[in-house]
């Protein structure tokens, strides 16, 4: 998920916001095995084009964030605490609140299994583990908790790539992150569900490829280029859409450079109401952490009948737990991302002078 903006001149919370919507959305027609009835843009489902606009943003924010701030310790700790707390609320009260109350096993059996204290793996992002003793094993996506988690690690392996990429000269940096955005192109357009890491390793590079653009359009605009104009997002969206109309194949390889252009351009352009939509806090992750296992919980309780039915009640369940998520956790420690290097000085403050 993409750092939150110091400014709100930017429409990029109501774009965070509409992603995960979007997901909420797409996941309800596949947590209830439907979905080919998914609500699709130009072949992308619902919930892939909400995880897409995350990574389109993220890769265009986060190259921004070290090219202003280039300390490694700065960097890390704002990405570290970007993810990680709100993370471990989510994971910790899924497996010691929600798990025993929607378990079909009792709660002496249920925190007797080691799967119920296996889970909180899923705190370190490498290692995933999506199952719970008895939880969601009956539905139509069954023994899935939360199958958001897995894009968490892919967006860390991108935010480990920046570092290493700012590090080179700067006339090699776009060269590197093109080559580097194409292959994961390529590698995504395969479509092969070849499990890597606890990934899709073809889902992960599509995601990949969208963070790849976003960071080649803030490297262009940093060089000075006016890079986003509305009538060429226009433009940008009519090419995918003849391309679509073409091949789904065509369409699939414009949309890679077209969604994130237009996204971008969105989210630059200072439009009014829509930049006012944090004015209660970034909801956005804290709705993405949440929905999932909110969606699996409605259709345990409620059925699988109306697949509106179960997007509104999670998207407004998923905003309301997303408040205290962002005003007591993930605030509170954004707030202290600058702490390593504050203690780092200190430190040298204290250290003896040579004589």
């Amino acid at each position: 998920m993409p750092p939150s903006t110091p400014r709100h001149d930017n429409a990029f919370d109501a774009l965070r916001l509409l992603g995960a919507v979007l997901v909420i959305i797409g996941h309800a027609y596949v947590l209830m095995a439907r979905p080919a009835e998914a609500p699709e843009l130009l072949g992308i489902p619902a919930h892939v084009l909400g995880v897409s606009i995350f990574f389109s943003i993220s890769g265009y924010l986060i190259w921004g964030s070290w090219h202003r701030n280039r300390s490694l310790a700065d960097y890390f700790s704002a990405r570290i605490l970007r993810i990680l707390p709100a993370l471990v609320v989510v994971v910790i009260l899924t497996a010691f609140v929600v798990g025993p109350i929607v378990s079909t096993l009792s709660a002496s059996a249920y925190f007797a299994d080691p799967g119920a204290y296996a889970y909180l793996r899923n705190i370190v992002l490498f290692l995933p583990d999506y199952h719970l003793p008895g939880v969601f094993q009956t539905l139509p996506y069954p023994d899935v908790v939360n199958g958001s988690l897995w894009t968490l690690r892919v967006e860390f392996g991108c935010y480990i790539l920046v570092p290493l990429v700012g590090f080179l000269p700067r006339v090699a940096r776009v060269p590197v992150v093109g080559v580097l955005t194409l292959c994961a192109a390529l590698l995504g357009s395969t479509g092969q569900a070849v499990e890597f890491g606890g990934s899709n390793l073809s889902a992960a590079a599509a995601m990949c490829a969208f963070f790849g653009v976003g960071a080649l359009a803030r490297m262009l605009r940093e060089s000075g280029l006016q890079l986003f104009r509305p009538w060429a997002a226009v433009f940008a969206g009519g090419l995918w859409w003849l391309a679509y109309a073409v091949s789904p194949q065509a369409g699939a390889a414009v949309s890679w450079l077209a969604l994130p252009y237009i996204v971008l351009t969105i989210g630059t352009w200072p439009l009014p109401v829509v930049r006012r939509a944090a004015r209660y806090g970034d909801l956005s992750y804290g709705m993405y952490l949440w929905a999932f296992p909110l969606q699996q919980a409605a259709i345990q309780y409620l059925g699988w009948e109306s697949v509106w039915a179960n997007i509104l009640l999670v998207a407004l369940a998923a905003a309301l737990l997303a408040l205290p998520s962002w005003h007591l956790v993930e605030k509170t420690a954004l707030a202290q991302r600058y702490r390593p290097r504050r203690w780092l000085r200190s430190l040298g403050a204290r250290s003896p002078r040579p004589l």
